[in-house]
């Protein structure tokens, strides 16, 4: 009787075990932003973005070094910085905010390159990175939090400078939603400080 029961609570734990990490699983995504903004063809008649830049690597906090995808709870603790457990972004936020403006440079018929490409008189374009998270106002609402300040410096004299401080609220209370919603936020940011770069070089 002793022995059916041993096995009994042995098998018990070997299908709690397995339900655990069966669970564990399931939510596990890494996340990017998704497709490249498309090439703006000239027969849409949009303006063509003359704009030529020098991209600096874009500089970070510590913790956001990582893929960790960063979440904080404004109801409890706003000051502290939660991390997902089983979702990440496929690169370091700083990367994903560095192709992302290559892209959309380029799409709008721009030019760009890296400050490493060594390419001299063009401005240099430096950003800082300073929030890259989802804000949860309450267990339901939540939005992606971005901001970043941009600096256009030419031959080591600041030409114009902004700080960008936006957010969008997500469709859903996970990181699948703070993903999609930091992606729109991010294109739509980029955009107008695209529009913003232009003005200042033009000056």
């Amino acid at each position: 009787m002793q022995t059916k029961f041993s096995t009994y609570l042995l098998l018990a734990s070997l299908t709690l075990l397995q339900a655990c990490a069966s669970t564990t699983s399931v939510g596990r995504a890494t996340y990017d932003f998704g497709l490249a903004p498309a090439v703006i063809a000239p027969s849409t008649g949009a303006p063509t973005l003359k704009l030529a830049i020098s991209l600096a690597d874009i500089n970070t906090p510590v913790v956001l070094e990582g893929n960790a995808m960063f979440y904080r709870l404004a109801y409890d603790n706003v000051q502290q910085l939660r991390p997902y457990a089983a979702q990440q972004w496929s690169m370091p936020p700083a990367q994903l905010l560095n192709t992302r403006i290559k892209a959309h440079i380029v799409a709008a018929g721009g030019t760009v390159v890296s400050v490493a490409d060594g390419v001299s008189e063009l401005p240099i374009l430096k950003i800082e990175l300073e929030e890259f998270s989802q804000v949860f106002s309450n267990a339901t609402s939540n939005q992606a939090q971005l901001s970043f300040r941009a600096s256009l410096v030419k031959k080591n004299k600041l030409i114009a400078q902004r700080n960008f401080n936006v957010s969008k609220a997500a469709s859903s209370a996970d990181a699948a939603g703070g993903a999609r919603a930091m992606q729109l936020l991010t294109d739509e940011t980029i955009t107008n400080m695209l529009v913003w770069l232009q003005s200042a070089t033009n000056n």
